[in-house]
C-alpha cells in the first residue's frame, strides 16, 4: 500500500516524542520506502519541527513537510493516504468515520492511559493498529494497512464506541 500523503495530529495535547519520531531516520525512511511525498505535522502544543530540519527531510527523502498548530483538519484528513496519531477518542473517532488506515501512538507518558485500552479495543476489531513510539519506524515499514477492517457508521457500532468509552473513563 503506498502512503503518498501521511497526515499526523497530537490534537490538543503535547506530545513532542511523537513528533520526533515522525521525523527520525528510521520513520523517514520506512515513508520513503512506502512512496509517502507529503507529511503534513499537526503539532498541537508541541514543539514544531525546525527549517532546517524540515529542509533536510525534503533533500534527503524527498518528502515535503507542512506543519501546523491548529486548524479545522477535514480536509487533510480527507487528503490522507494514512493516520498517525494520539489514542485521543476524537483522533480514533476521525481515522474510523473517514474510512482510512490509522496507526495510533500510545502515549507512554500519560500516567492514567485509557488510550492504551481505547487503542487496544480497536485493533481487536481490526479497525486500526497501535503501537508505542519505539515502535513508529518497524510498524510504519511493515503493518498491512489495506488489511484493517472498514469502520461502518451505523448507530450500533457508535453506540458500542460509546459504551467503551464510557467503561474506560469510570475506571
Amino acid at each position: 500500500m503506498h502512503l503518498k500523503v501521511v497526515y499526523v495530529t497530537v490534537g490538543t495535547t503535547k506530545f513532542d516524542a511523537l513528533l520526533k519520531v515522525m521525523t527520525s531516520d528510521p520513520v523517514l525512511s520506512a515513508l520513503k520506502d512506502r512512496k509517502c511525498r507529503k507529511l503534513v505535522l499537526q503539532h498541537g502544543n508541541s514543539t514544531p519541527v525546525g527549517e532546517t530540519q524540515l529542509k533536510l527531510i525534503s533533500t534527503n527523502y524527498t518528502i515535503e513537510v507542512e506543519q501546523y498548530k491548529f486548524r479545522p483538519n477535514a480536509e487533510d484528513i480527507r487528503a490522507a493516504d494514512m493516520i498517525i496519531g494520539h489514542a485521543g477518542a476524537g483522533t480514533c473517532m476521525d481515522i474510523l468515520n473517514n474510512g482510512k488506515p490509522g496507526l495510533i501512538v500510545v502515549n507512554d507518558e500519560l500516567m492514567d492511559n485509557h488510550q492504551l485500552e481505547l487503542a487496544r479495543q480497536l485493533a481487536s476489531e481490526q479497525y486500526l493498529y497501535y503501537c508505542k513510539v519505539s515502535e513508529v519506524a518497524d510498524s510504519v515499514a511493515n503493518l498491512d494497512f489495506g488489511a484493517l477492517k472498514p469502520y461502518e457508521k451505523a448507530t450500533e457500532n457508535m453506540q458500542k464506541f460509546v459504551d467503551a468509552l464510557n467503561e474506560l473513563m469510570t475506571h
